[in-house]
């Protein structure tokens, strides 16, 4: 049987400094704390790898670089990074990856080419021409993609994850999914695409919002896949 690789990236959201703490057991995460709290509560359920949202660096507020500090997981941050200062700042914190804008494809093709698996390039599945776009990312040396689905309805959860695995037969580089999972049957739906590329998931509100717990999570593909493939830093 084949083994592909899967990581899991619970999300942590940075909002006015401080962030939601994973929830214990089943139930609603109501508890704010600071972020390096809510980071260790996703490394003891077992995450090695973090998903970082600055939402007050989205929001035009500084950006929490100060807060980027491992603690026993790899992070990949995601904050408004759309040009070399900002990046150059993200890449000289704690997180293993940064993802920045895909829009400017000139920068962005600069960015990959310069800082290779250091940079993962975020592209909405529904802009225009994001094929063509990820080709010319690609043929720059861009080693990952985060795909989201920014519309409000029809997301690929309900659906529309036919425009993942089109995307995935795109690129010969390695695809995560961002959002879309509500309940353990859309993980198993994207679990599908592993085969075709996808090699991460990162998981939202469902975590906080009592939908299943990320053991639930992991145990979700365990029989097909070693969720475990990624460890963490050394």
């Amino acid at each position: 049987m084949a083994t592909y690789p899967l990581a899991l990236l619970p999300v942590v959201t940075i909002a006015g400094g401080r962030a939601r703490i994973a929830p214990q057991g089943y139930g609603q995460s109501d508890e704010i704390g600071s972020v390096a709290q809510s980071i260790s509560s996703w490394v003891h359920q077992g995450a090695a790898w973090i998903h970082i949202v600055d939402q007050d660096a989205i929001d035009g507020g500084t950006p929490n670089h100060h807060h980027m500090v491992a603690g026993g997981a790899h992070l990949q941050y995601s904050g408004v990074v759309g040009d070399e200062a900002a990046l150059s700042v993200a890449i000289a914190t704690g997180a293993s990856r940064v993802v920045i804008d895909g829009t400017d494809r000139e920068w962005a093709s600069a960015a990959v080419k310069a800082h290779g698996d250091r940079v993962a390039v975020g592209l909405d599945i529904r802009q225009d021409d994001v094929f063509d776009i990820a080709g010319s990312l690609e043929r720059a040396g861009c080693s990952r993609f985060v795909i989201s689905d920014q519309a409000e309805k029809h997301h690929w959860k309900h659906g529309d994850r036919h425009l993942l695995a089109d995307f995935c037969a795109h690129t010969n580089r390695p695809v995560m999914a961002r959002g879309g999972i509500g309940h353990l049957g859309d993980l198993h739906a994207l679990h599908e695409l592993v085969p075709n590329g996808l090699d991460g998931i990162i998981l939202d509100d469902a975590l906080y919002d009592g939908a299943f717990t990320y053991s639930e999570a992991v145990a979700a593909g365990a029989d097909r896949f070693d969720m475990f493939f990624w460890g963490p830093p050394q």
